[in-house]
């Protein structure tokens, strides 16, 4: 009996935990206006996001959630491999930076990457 006792216990404990836990605010960085509300909201994460946009076309492919994880400490990095069937091609990025989930569709460009708004 204690131990059905102490097993419902420790069920409930890891049930309060679950449903307590925040899952992370998603922000799409192809919305319009996104990256000026981000300035304006959250420099920090601003100036972070701005150098990953500028600087990850110049990462070999492989090494980009690598790069992303120890340069910015972003965590649950995807960085997806297949290209879109478009042209120019996109690519799919996202990653969170403290509690916040950032994504974007990534138009690969030979120079830069470009953020297209969402139509």
């Amino acid at each position: 009996m204690l131990k059905k006792s102490c097993l419902l216990v420790f069920l409930s404990v890891i049930l309060v935990s679950s449903a307590n836990a925040r899952s992370p605010e998603t922000i799409n960085l192809n919305e319009p206006g996104t990256l000026e509300a981000l300035q304006r909201d959250n420099p920090a994460h601003y100036q972070t996001v701005r150098q990953i946009l500028d600087n990850v076309l110049k990462q070999p492919q492989s090494q980009v959630p690598r790069w992303l994880r120890t340069t910015f400490n972003a965590k649950d990095v995807r960085y997806v491999r297949v290209l879109l069937a478009s042209d120019p091609p996109k690519r799919d990025l996202s990653f969170t930076l403290d509690d916040t989930r950032y994504k974007a569709r990534l138009t690969l460009t030979n120079d830069h990457v470009k953020i297209v708004p969402a139509k």
